[in-house]
């Protein structure tokens, strides 16, 4: 009977006699085996840990870890992916009811119509922004929705290359790489001209050597340079692959023009702007759309609208591309869930702001980034690489001052040092050894940005 009931739950380990008659018959002891891997996978002379404390003292002692984070709120001049937004109080407030906090997976419509009606929203909303036909209710991250559209690309175009603009960001196109590369896709990339976009004539070149998939371009692009995709579509179109617009700046969507009008076969991209905090890098949102025709070759899932016997209006999931569920073998997507309560916080933030609301936002970011450039040039320490390019949210500078200086300067106010750039990813600018992204969004308020330009003068 004991080991029929085992058998029915096969996640149950093996007991302690199982394990010894594994080593025995390898001829191992448990030693043997833990010396096979490299490196310190064992902490000589045990942890060290100090002793266990009672709940009220562990409170105390949190409370007192805590109190180091008092001060006023910093605002951030890094970017590269994440950015700091106001969130306004209605988004958490609405987010945070506990019928959506604990809404599972809505397989059931019937008992899921307030989590199936949001997830609606949201693709309805980024619908209108990317100005695309279909969107998913959301995936993990920017990342890996990005990865997932050139996995789609090579499904719709069977090609095994694709190509990826230089200026696409670097943890984007890592992730690319690694869901590509183990199903024998190869990952070119494009290279930079000299005003800090992707290349026409290397990307001419490139599409023209050998048969491609899919071309990967981002703008901003990690660099906060905005990119020509027009121009960039007309080229892939004419070698038949398929474009992908990407972003992880969501604010862009509210000033730039983005999808059908701009020539995509799919935007995807970062929601962490729209009311998510930056909460230590995640969870964030992944967006998706695409057009039509793709429908069957989309990941994630898809919300549907109809009405119910009775008339009335109702809301379903009509398509599902997992690989548990009824495709199996044939699944488009090893997405298993998606951050829906994410992406029910992204609908809340838009619909809040508005539509004028949205674009004002995106308005004062590009003014505040604009006032804080001048600034810095202003200060004799600093001077724009890109000067010829247009930008969102942040910019390149090279400056005389180094990383280490320019922390040391800032550690005193409520702000967050920019990102200091490799040597090699912006063209040095003569008498300037150091360079840095600079990035400004509505949170740096005008009397913060004056300490800075003081500090940095």
């Amino acid at each position: 009977m004991q080991n029929i009931e085992r058998n029915k739950f096969s996640f149950i380990p093996a007991t302690s006699d199982e394990q010894q008659a594994m080593l025995q018959k390898i001829g191992l002891q448990f030693d043997d085996i833990v010396k096979c891997f490299s490196g310190n996978v064992c902490v000589e002379g045990g942890l060290h840990l100090p002793e266990g404390l009672t709940e009220d003292q562990m409170v105390e002692e949190w409370d007192v870890m805590m109190s180091r984070n008092s001060g006023p709120k910093k605002a951030s001049l890094l970017g590269a992916g994440a950015y700091m937004h106001f969130i306004p109080a209605i988004v958490p407030h609405l987010a945070s009811l506990p019928g959506f906090v604990t809404a599972y997976t809505p397989y059931q419509p019937e008992i899921s119509q307030g989590t199936l009606q949001s997830l609606f929203e949201f693709q309805s909303f980024i619908v209108e922004l990317t100005g695309m036909e279909l969107a998913n209710c959301s995936m993990y991250d920017g990342a890996s929705s990005t990865a997932e559209a050139m996995l789609m690309a090579h499904r719709v175009k069977k090609a095994n290359r694709v190509l990826a603009a230089a200026t696409v960001n670097p943890n984007y196109l890592a992730t690319v790489r690694t869901y590509l590369e183990p199903h024998g896709i190869a990952v070119d990339v494009v290279r930079m001209d000299g005003n800090g976009q992707v290349s026409l004539e290397d990307l001419e070149s490139q599409l023209s050597a050998s048969a491609c998939s899919a071309v990967l371009v981002q703008s901003p692009n990690y660099l906060g340079i905005i990119e020509d995709l027009a121009a960039v579509a007309t080229i892939v179109h004419r070698h038949d692959a398929l474009f992908v617009e990407s972003f992880t700046e969501a604010m862009a969507l509210g000033l730039l023009k983005y999808g059908i009008d701009t020539g995509a076969d799919v935007v995807t991209g970062e929601g962490q702007s729209l009311g998510l905090s930056m909460s230590f890098g995640g969870p964030h949102l992944g967006i998706f759309a695409t057009l039509k025709k793709y429908n069957r070759e989309f990941p994630g899932r898809i919300v549907g609208e109809s009405i119910d016997t009775k008339g009335r209006q109702a809301f379903v999931m009509i398509l599902r591309a997992r690989e548990q569920d009824i495709r199996r073998e044939k699944a488009t997507s090893n997405i298993c869930s998606n951050h829906a309560l994410n992406a029910l916080t992204a609908a809340v933030y838009l619909g809040s702001v508005g539509e004028s609301g949205f674009r004002a936002l995106a308005c004062e970011n590009v003014a505040k980034l604009k006032k804080l450039v001048n600034g810095l040039e202003a200060t004799g320490h600093f001077t724009r690489v890109f000067k010829q390019s247009p930008v969102f949210n942040e910019a390149v500078l090279a400056s005389s001052i180094a990383p280490e200086d320019v922390r040391s300067r800032l550690a005193g106010l409520p702000v967050f040092p920019p990102l200091a750039l490799a040597r090699g990813a912006a063209p040095d600018v003569q008498g300037m050894l150091h360079t840095y992204l600079v990035c400004a969004t509505e949170v740096l308020k005008n009397s913060v940005l004056e300490q800075v330009l003081g500090a940095l003068s």
